[in-house]
């Protein structure tokens, strides 16, 4: 019976592994949304998790591999395999034969959905960027990414090959994360209303651009 019962026990482990590993994650999201890179300490989301700080450091690594790894599974949400162009939200931004305003709506319901999730952690990113190499490295991908978004999305509602830079600068501002915080967070904006609200922006700066080029 020993050879059964070591072919069942990698299996196990690994769902464990997974398991705990989700809880510190879990812990860890909720830790740096709260409180902030200088108020969240290992050993709280190790608390908050129900496991050691051992236990933290062997799984995500130490405090600054710890917000990389809280961001990522904060925006992966429950789709973790699915990239951010192919989910629900986001999609209609990047297909074939969509008007500029179905393109504008979809971009904002996208950026409203991982901003609900990770809103809070991208500003930590921000924040710890300067002085953490593994932090920095995130958040410049991340820019990186969200420009190249914001350049793709111009670039199909104009229905050529090149996007003004102009309008590019734009919605790549418009639909940061620190507007988001701004409304929502500082002036008391629901998610609907910041989503209306981004749609409405990206729509007539999508629109002033095909009208100023045309």
């Amino acid at each position: 019976m020993a050879p059964v019962k070591r072919r069942y026990e990698a299996p196990i482990r690994r769902e464990q592994s997974a398991l705990t590993r989700r809880r510190i994650l879990d812990a860890a999201v909720a830790a740096f949304s709260g409180a902030g890179w200088t108020g969240t300490t290992v050993a709280e989301v190790a608390r908050a998790a129900g496991v050691t700080p051992q236990a933290v450091h062997l799984s995500v690594g130490a405090k600054p591999a710890m917000l990389v790894a809280a961001v990522a599974h904060a925006v992966a949400g429950d789709e973790p395999d699915v990239p951010l162009r192919e989910r629900r939200h986001f999609a209609p931004a990047f297909a074939k034969d969509t008007s500029p305003a179905q393109r504008a709506t979809a971009f904002a319901a996208g950026s409203r959905a991982v901003y609900e999730r990770a809103g809070a952690l991208f500003l930590v990113l921000a924040q710890v960027a300067a002085s953490e190499q593994p932090v920095a490295d995130l958040w410049r991908a991340a820019r990186q990414g969200r420009l190249a978004d914001c350049r793709d999305l111009v670039r199909l509602a104009s229905g050529s090959d090149s996007a003004p830079q102009r309008t590019v600068d734009l919605v790549f501002v418009a639909s940061g994360p620190a507007v988001y915080a701004d409304l929502t967070a500082d002036r008391g904006w629901t998610g609907a209303a910041y989503e209306h609200w981004l749609a409405e922006t990206i729509d007539r700066l999508l629109t002033d651009s095909a009208a100023r080029d045309g």
